[in-house]
């Protein structure tokens, strides 16, 4: 989480750093998936549980750069699923991780394409 809190304190915006969070996480769960040590994959699930945890305080709250409710709201229900995922994981070591890095990989690529939409328009300003 140390990454997720370093990334947050950049200079790169919201939805960047979301992503490069993202991309972190994915990361980690594929070296899970990869790997049968069980230490392995419950230090992986820790901290996709500790990082959603994250993600579900901040849209729950209204600090921060200002949201759109509905993406808080879809932000807070992947996060519901995602955590309770992972604790039916923490219990029962034969699920498969898949359904964790596709959560991550399509909030990733959604957030990418935000960023894409976003920088796009910042040009047509001049």
């Amino acid at each position: 989480m140390k990454a997720y809190q370093a990334v947050s304190e950049t200079a790169i915006g919201g939805r960047e750093a979301d992503a490069a969070c993202f991309r972190l996480l994915l990361i980690e769960l594929e070296k899970a998936r990869d790997n049968a040590d069980p230490v392995v994959r419950s230090a992986v699930l820790d901290k996709h549980q500790q990082m959603w945890g994250l993600i579900m305080r901040a849209n729950i709250s209204e600090t921060g750069a200002p949201t759109p409710q509905e993406d808080r709201e879809l932000f807070i229900r992947l996060a519901d699923q995602a955590q309770r995922y992972g604790i039916k994981m923490l219990v029962d070591s034969s699920l498969s991780i898949e359904p964790l890095i596709e959560i991550a990989r399509n909030v990733l690529e959604g957030l990418e394409a935000t960023s894409v939409v976003e920088s796009d328009m910042s040009y047509d300003v001049f």
